[in-house]
């Protein structure tokens, strides 16, 4: 079984990975709102474009709040549980879009990072519970 360090580290490099990914994709939809439309495979009026830079703002916010608290495994574990939920739904949301489109590429592909990611934080989760519990 891989050592509780090297659990954590692996929690908190996924974390900041996450962190990094959400401020860039938060950004680049501040600038850019149409990329959304790319990423859902649909297209987006004037009100959509509005909701895709609202969007932007939130993803971008969210990735700070996560890099501010990469460092700080007391405050990772506190919001383990939403880190989890919020790409396990956005990763579903995105794969019920690409079964909904002619071009499922880029909704399957944002889908499949999320539930990915959602999974991958969740396993190391229970591992560094399961870790921490034999070693202790």
């Amino acid at each position: 079984m891989a050592s509780v360090a090297g659990l954590k580290r692996a929690t908190a490099m996924l974390f900041a990975a996450c962190a990094l990914a959400e401020i860039a994709i938060g950004a680049i939809l501040l600038v850019f709102p149409q990329v959304a439309s790319f990423l859902l495979a649909a297209s987006l009026d004037a009100n959509g474009l509005l909701v895709a830079r609202a969007l932007g703002s939130a993803l971008f916010a969210l990735g700070l709040t996560w890099w501010s608290m990469r460092n700080d495994a007391h405050a990772v574990a506190g919001c383990r549980a939403g880190f989890i939920f919020y790409n396990l739904v956005v990763g579903a949301l995105f794969a019920f879009q690409a079964l909904h489109v002619v071009r499922p590429l880029w909704p399957a592909l944002a889908g499949a990072v999320h539930l990915l990611a959602g999974a991958a934080f969740a396993v190391t989760t229970v591992r560094n519970a399961v870790a921490g519990r034999t070693s202790g």
